[in-house]
């Protein structure tokens, strides 16, 4: 039972992945509004966002690939 719950919170669209890139760049962001400017903040903060990025490039490709698979095998 919990696993699908968190598996269904794992693969919604507005899951971790997406709250991850999100969360890194507002906090970039903020990292270089305040003064003084947190240098390491906004480092830690890019890799997170770079990170979420990646994650949600491989999802994007998954869901497209799968879509071609389907379509191919309906021919």
């Amino acid at each position: 039972m919990a696993t699908s719950k968190l598996q269904a919170l794992w693969n919604h669209p507005a899951g971790p992945k997406t709250t991850v890139t999100a969360t890194g760049l507002i906090w970039s962001r903020y990292s270089t509004v305040i003064t003084p400017k947190n240098w390491n903040l906004l480092s830690v903060n890019v890799a997170m966002a770079c990170t979420g990025l990646y994650q949600l490039s491989r999802k994007i490709r998954h869901d497209y690939s799968n879509t071609e698979q389907a379509v191919v095998a309906e021919e």
